[in-house]
Formats: C-alpha cells, structure tokens, sequence
C-alpha cells in the first residue's frame, strides 16, 4: 500500500507540472478605438429665390411712319472744319451719323428717306421738298456746330420759330434721350433755318456737338460716338412715335 501511495504521489505531481507547462499566453487587445466627433453644423437657411431676369424692353414699332433724314452740307459745302481741333469735315460726320440713323430707324419698321447718302451737295429747296413730297411724319437735320468760344460744348435741337405742336414734341424726346443717355445737351433753341421753315412737316434740325471744342470734336471724330448718337436719336424718335 505505502508503494501505491507513492505512485499516485508520483502521477499526481507529474500531471501538474504538466498542466503549468502547457498553459498559452493570450496577447493583448489592442486600445479601444473611438473615431473622431467633429462638431455638427446646423443646416443652413433656405436661400431666398433668384429674381426673374428684367425682360429687355421691347423695341417700339415705327412701322407706317414716313422719316425724312437730312445730312447737313454735302459736295462743296464741307460746313463747319476748324482744322485745329477736327480731322473731319461737318458733311463727313454729320452723314455717318444720318447713315447710321437710317438704319436704325429702319430696322424698327420705318419708311426712311435721306436727302442724300453720299458726299453730294443738295439744295435747301430740295430737302424741303422732299420732306412736302413724302408727307414726312417727321424730318430731322443732322448737323455739327461751331461757336467762336472753345468752350462752348454739347448737343442742341432746334426748332423753327413757329414751330408746330409736334416739332415741339419731338424736341423734347430727343432732348430727353439725350439726357438719358448721358450725353451733354443744351436744350431747345428757335430759329429760322430754311430746312425747318420751308415745309409744312413737323421737323427739328440736331446739332451733335461743336467741332470748335476740343472734347467734342474728339469724339465726333470716332465711329464709336457717331454711333451712339445716332442710337440716342432714334430712341428719342422712337418715343415721340408713342406719344
């Protein structure tokens, strides 16, 4: 029996030791991970809706309206050309701005007639007939204008000294078109041209500016103030049409 104890003694210490040996060794988790709070916006507010686009005002009309349009001077006659300050002649730039304004006119619809469309000299008596001939709803002379002082600047439109209710009318149009398109404008003056006295039409008769002034013979020496003049005039039509 003593033997038998010392055996069972034996196997006992035996598997324990064997139990120590074979216990495994767990590696450690790794940290927690906890993923970045970032701050939460707050929605933003609802944009307010665009406004429509401004409509682009439509063009008025000028369809069954007779226009006669007078270039000043013309052939011999080159008018106003104080050399010392202007490149060009009046008869030169008075006629791009009539050439100018005809197909401005045109294109909303006008009958248009010009007394002439080239470097031709034509008499006071014809342009006056012209505008009885057609029964002009409106004859307009184009002109430059020069003045002893060099100060003096700007456009003007005249009228005859009886001017009738819609010759006034329309210098006021042009005259307003003038000031809206920010171009100088001296006003409305009365005189007894032949172009605008000689003819029972409504008719006003445009000075675009003075040829004598620096600033404006500057610019009436450009195709691109020639333009806008012509553009400001038809707009100044335009209106007196709607009247």
């Amino acid at each position: 029996m003593r033997c038998l104890g010392v055996l069972i003694i034996a196997v006992l210490a035996v598997a324990l030791a064997g139990c120590e040996s074979s216990q495994q060794v767990i590696d450690p988790l790794p940290a927690p991970f906890y993923p970045e709070q970032r701050p939460v916006r707050p929605p933003e507010p609802p944009r307010p809706p665009e406004p429509p686009p401004t409509p682009p005002r439509p063009t008025v009309s000028l369809s069954g309206a007779t226009i006669v349009i007078d270039p000043g001077h013309g052939g011999g006659k080159p008018g106003a050309w104080p050399r010392a300050t202007s490149k060009l002649p009046e008869k030169t730039i008075v006629l791009d701005i009539a050439n100018r304004l005809v197909q401005e006119l045109r294109a909303r619809g006008a009958r248009v007639i010009p007394t002439r469309t080239t470097d031709l000299d034509v008499d006071f008596d014809d342009r006056a007939r012209i505008a009885e001939e057609n029964r002009a709803d409106l004859f307009v002379s184009i002109h430059a204008d020069s003045a002893p002082r060099r100060s003096a600047s700007g456009t003007g439109v005249h009228v005859y000294l009886k001017a009738s209710a819609e010759s006034e009318q329309a210098a006021r149009c042009i005259i307003a078109a003038f000031e809206n398109a920010g171009i100088e404008c001296r006003g409305r003056f009365q005189n007894n041209f032949a172009v605008l006295r000689d003819h029972s039409r409504p008719a006003v008769l445009i000075e675009c500016g003075f040829l004598t002034n620096p600033g404006d013979a500057r610019l009436l020496n450009t195709p691109e103030h020639r333009a806008a003049l012509a553009a400001t005039i038809a707009a100044g039509i335009a209106e007196y049409f709607t009247r």
